[in-house]
């Protein structure tokens, strides 16, 4: 065949044509294009208390990894290794400065992780922000010396202390609270609890207390530390108790509980909705500034605050001091600016039904209300642990009650009347809301046009600031009132001095509190024809003061005259935002790990939206507020430009 010869060189060719070309030569990767070894990983995280065993983290991709511990340069021994955790055994020395970690994998490649001590007495300085800590208890001769790190009582089944407790950033007990429902099963959704999405973060509880045999020495002494990280921004308020005291099913405060078992089906039957002293709860309270600095520490009493915002997830709270438990005030300059420094009772409020929308709104709205003489609650956003578990944010507020009256006002608190809604008693004594009864009985049965009329109502209520309260709620648009959220007071008097100091003169004046509705359905909202209009969708009783001073064209003139100064001034759109920004950047850093801890609101992003559009409701109000109140009230040309507050 002649063909095979001549396709064999064929062949030939085309391969000695590859090989004259030639392969590409292999090119040498440079150093630094090289892929780096693989490294093992460790870390050390913390001390378990109870086991007494160091722990941490580690990682090979070799495998064969071995842990070693060493304490001060001497070595410890080998570490237990097993499902990417190392642990060892661990009693801290007296004198330990470091403690060291090296993993070394089977290829001899290691990594390290080390940890230096401060050594802390018990009793020095308080401060929250500490860096990995061993800390040194008092000790007496004939006494032994018991602590706990889960905030439990310390009993002589705890533990005993022998050496330094070592705080490590992961030194406490593990998370195990914030796991636990605060909802019933009906609640609906978006106000059911729902699962941490991620752990949330600690602060490291020390409780200790000696005992002679049996017998206790002394009281529990308590403290919170944070430790090794950068600090909040905002201050903190550790709460430590038993831990019965909230989550147990039959006494604990803070969960749906027995009461829930026993109605599944309604989410008012439970627990948290419970009050009165026998719902009342030991707490130990640590008031912290964003420094870290401690305000005060004492022993208090605890409570659930609030009634409808009891059924959501993350419950507000209402601390109390007294003698049966320690100090009579909780003292301390809780609210920069203000006067008063000692309080009796305390709220930690989580925004109530604004608490998964914009946690801001209450608070920033009271605020731009300082500039007049209504009553108002102090408010400063917190940070709140409870047995050192993160319960994300809250504010700190001032509670209205006779205590307030008698900070406030200088007031006997025994004197102080406070009603509510259509005269409801809720501080004083029976009978106190006869006075007010008179007035409304007096308004509904004359016509306040009449000059004569209108004089004996300004000398039974402070009409100037019953005019800024309207105008507050008004502007505002909160239509949580007045149906609700209406609380008024007076000192008792045997006579009404007009002369007296302010808020001794016997008249009437209005409490302004929770404003978590306001605002809510954009600011063209009609708040004026709410509550004026005929038939109006309120009910009667809640207008009739208010409707019948407006019979008086006195009284209108100078409703009209304060609503415009106040669109001019307290509501000016470069005054609002300005406030809210503050607040709201001051809670951007934090909002993340609450997010995380209550998903309230949804997310960062939600949040971020919620506080936009409350920002544009507040710019774009005054606007339509002045077509409103002329559309109600008639043609605003002639009126005066606006006097300030008096």
């Amino acid at each position: 065949m002649v063909l095979r010869p001549l396709v064999s060189l064929l062949i030939g060719l085309l391969v000695l044509s590859a090989s004259a070309c030639g392969p590409e030569p292999e090119r040498r990767l440079s150093e630094a294009e090289l892929p780096a070894p693989l490294q093992p990983r460790v870390t050390l995280d913390g001390h378990e208390p109870d086991t007494h065993r160091l722990f941490g983290t580690v990682a090979s991709d070799a495998g064969g990894v071995r842990v070693e511990v060493f304490e001060d340069g001497r070595f410890l021994g080998h570490a237990d290794v097993g499902g990417g955790r190392w642990s060892l055994p661990w009693w801290p020395g007296r004198r330990a400065l470091a403690l060291e970690v090296v993993a070394r994998d089977r290829q001899g490649a290691e990594a390290r992780a080390r940890v230096d001590f401060q050594h802390l007495a018990f009793d020095a300085r308080p401060g929250l922000y500490q860096p990995e800590t061993l800390l040194v208890l008092p000790t007496a001769p004939g006494l032994r010396t018991y602590f706990t790190r889960d905030g439990s009582t310390p009993t002589p089944a705890s533990s005993r202390y022998t050496g330094p407790i070592a705080l490590l950033r992961r030194s406490t007990p593990p998370v195990r609270w914030a796991f636990v429902p605060t909802t019933a099963p009906s609640a609906v959704e978006g106000s059911r609890w729902v699962t941490p999405l991620e752990e949330p973060p600690q602060a490291a509880v020390v409780r200790y207390r000696q005992y002679a045999g049996t017998e206790p020495v002394g009281p529990v002494r308590t403290r919170t530390f944070v430790i090794g990280r950068t600090p909040y921004t905002l201050p903190v308020l550790s709460l430590v108790s038993d831990a019965a005291n909230f989550f147990d099913p039959a006494t604990g405060i803070y969960v749906p509980g027995l009461l829930s078992q026993a109605q599944p089906d309604n989410p008012e039957a439970a627990n948290y909705t419970q009050d009165g002293k026998e719902w009342e709860r030991p707490v130990h309270v640590e008031w912290f500034e964003s420094s870290g600095d401690r305000v005060f520490a004492q022993d208090a009493g605890v409570r659930i605050h609030g009634s409808g915002s009891a059924v959501l997830p993350q419950k507000s709270l209402r601390l109390y001091a007294k003698e049966d438990y320690g100090p009579k005030t909780f003292a301390g300059a809780v609210f920069p600016g203000s006067a008063v420094t000692e309080f009796t009772r305390l709220v930690v409020r989580t925004s109530g039904q604004d608490q998964g929308i914009t946690k801001l709104r209450d608070c920033v709205l009271q605020g731009l209300l300082a500039q007049t003489r209504l009553a108002l609650q102090a408010c400063r956003p917190t940070l709140v642990f409870i047995d050192g578990e993160y319960w994300g944010l809250h504010e700190m507020r001032e509670r209205l009650d006779e205590y307030y009256l008698a900070s406030h006002y200088g007031v006997d608190r025994k004197k102080a009347v406070i009603l509510e809604r259509f005269g409801m008693l809720d501080v004083g004594e029976a009978g106190d809301e006869q006075p007010y009864q008179a007035i409304i009985d007096f308004v509904a049965t004359h016509d306040l046009a009449v000059p004569e009329h209108l004089a004996w109502v300004r000398t039974q209520i402070d009409v100037e600031d019953f005019i800024d309260f309207q105008v507050a709620q008004l502007y505002l648009a909160n239509v949580d009132w007045p149906e609700n959220n209406v609380k008024f007071w007076r000192l008792r008097t045997k006579k009404l001095e007009p002369d007296a100091p302010y808020g001794h003169d016997g008249r009437w004046r209005w409490l302004v509190y929770d404003l978590d509705f306001a605002l809510r359905f954009g600011p063209d909202f009609d708040s004026l024809g709410r509550v004026l209009d005929e038939p109006s969708p309120v009910a009667a009783w809640s207008t009739l003061l208010l409707k019948g001073l407006l019979q008086s064209p006195e009284f209108k003139a100078r409703f009209i005259e304060r609503f415009l100064w106040h669109l001019e001034h307290t509501f000016a759109a470069e005054r609002v935002t300005a406030a809210l920004d503050a607040v709201a950047e001051a809670l951007t850093p934090e909002m993340p790990d609450h997010v995380a801890r209550w998903s309230q609101p949804a997310s960062v992003e939600a949040w971020n939206g919620h506080v936009q559009y409350l920002r544009e409701t507040l710019v774009q109000r005054p606007a339509f507020m002045r077509q409103l109140l002329e559309q109600h009230l008639g043609p605003l040309a002639h009126a005066a430009p606006g006097q300030p507050p008096q």
